[in-house]
């Protein structure tokens, strides 16, 4: 029986209800898809804008410093997270009910209030353990601040109640606010504080509209700041698949500031926010797939469209993957120096390694985000993607010195890789291939 079959005539009208609302669930997936990638646009306007800008006006020791500042803000955000946002946008795509979202909405606090106090500490820590930051420290306790407030936005809120044009429209407001600002007052090399005060600045003006839109729409009676702890037991799984993959590609510059220059991180920081740029492109989808490939597998009746929408992204993402591969390798050696300006010609072999990394992640990304993560398969997310952050940490470790930034890029490749081939062969070896791809 597919999405618009009924048992008998007696049901027909119920029939055309159902048929009209899963109809509507899908041009609304559409519409919602277009929103968010529109709203990515001025993401991408912004680094348009911003990457040259730091790379001419802070120059690549400056820049690495900054780069340095942002790897660690990004550790203390994921840190501070836990996997709680994944959990928390499922778990309210699943339910309508007002007091529920409200407890959800007072544990997601409660417990992102708790693991601050880990985040200060590995910030504080950091600043102290890296030479390009201990020299100076106001850049490492700025980048801590701002990853807390970071760790404290609503998208999971917004994207699990599916507004996501809410969630979109706080983003886009925060990248204007953020390059005002940069633009404003950056002026010359050492101005790499005030880079990262703009953007602290820009966090915290649309956390507090965040929660002032959120607080309006969630029955404030039914908030209750408790079950922090039963949402560790549930986000631990998670945090591992994602947040242990975003720490290791997030503290990689980080890792390279201890052995390595300033210039040097600032050769490699510039590749990789590059390659990062590449590889966010394949984020937006995350909003709004994740919420509603969980929504169609809770009804026999859109099942199958939920196991089609899968498909999709695979081929979707995966093109693009490889796409991203081959615009790598072959426009860094132009696109480098247009975008950074003289003096970073370092940095185009690592962008051409990191090239490398996107068809593999796309793989990981798909696998993981719209099939094992809706199917509730988290253990096994968990099992696989901890194999590939530890393959990928052990190889900086063993790579940093010898070969810097290229070291370090190699040995992301090398976990992207090991990473997409397990997954890959639990997809085969298990049901899950069939349920996907012959339903």
């Amino acid at each position: 029986m597919n999405a618009v079959d009924c048992p008998s005539t007696l049901q027909e009208q119920d029939c055309q209800h159902k048929a009209h609302t899963t109809k509507e669930r899908f041009v609304s997936t559409k519409k919602s898809l277009f929103f968010v990638y529109g709203g990515y646009f001025f993401r991408y306007i912004q680094l348009l804008i911003l990457v040259p800008f730091y790379g001419r006006v802070l120059g690549a020791a400056e820049y690495g410093k900054v780069l340095a500042a942002m790897s660690l803000f990004q550790v203390v955000c994921v840190i501070v997270e836990y996997g709680f946002p994944i959990v928390g946008a499922r778990d309210l795509a699943s339910t309508r009910d007002k007091a529920m979202i409200a407890r959800e909405f007072g544990r997601q606090f409660a417990a992102r209030l708790v693991m601050s106090v880990l985040g200060i500490a590995v910030g504080v820590g950091g600043t102290a353990f890296s030479p390009v930051l201990r020299a100076d420290p106001a850049l490492g306790l700025v980048a801590t601040a701002l990853g807390i407030i970071s760790a404290f936005n609503l998208s999971w809120y917004f994207q699990g109640t599916l507004r996501f044009r809410t969630s979109v429209t706080l983003e886009v407001a925060g990248f204007v606010i953020s390059l005002v600002l940069v633009l404003s007052v950056v002026r010359g090399a050492s101005d790499g504080l005030l880079v990262l005060m703009s953007l602290l600045a820009a966090a915290l003006a649309c956390a507090v509209a965040a929660y002032v839109i959120a607080l309006r729409q969630i029955d404030i009676r039914s908030i209750r700041f408790f079950g922090a702890a039963s949402l560790f037991r549930t986000s631990t799984t998670l945090f591992t698949y994602k947040g242990l993959s975003m720490i290791v590609a997030g503290a990689s510059t980080y890792l390279l500031s201890l052995f390595a220059s300033a210039a040097e991180v600032g050769y490699y920081g510039s590749a990789d926010r590059l390659a990062n740029v590449a590889l966010s492109l394949m984020q937006p989808a995350n909003q709004v797939l994740i919420g509603t490939v969980t929504w169609r597998l809770g009804s026999s009746e859109t099942e199958a469209a939920a196991y089609a929408l899968m498909r999709k992204g695979l081929a979707v993402i995966g093109t693009f993957g490889i796409a991203a591969f081959l615009g790598a390798l072959t426009l860094s050696p132009y696109l480098i120096p247009i975008i950074f300006g003289p003096g970073f010609d370092n940095s185009i072999p690592i962008m051409q390694l990191f090239g490398l990394m996107f068809p593999f992640a796309a793989l990981g990304q798909v696998v993981c985000m719209y099939i094992l993560i809706p199917l509730r398969e988290d253990r096994l997310v968990t099992k696989i993607t901890a194999v590939g952050a530890v393959c990928s940490l052990l190889a900086m470790l063993l790579l940093v010195r010898d070969f810097n930034g290229l070291g370090v890029a190699g040995a992301r490749v090398i976990g992207a890789v090991v990473t997409a081939i397990l997954l890959a062969t639990a997809m085969v070896r298990g049901a899950l291939y069939r349920r996907v791809f012959q339903s």
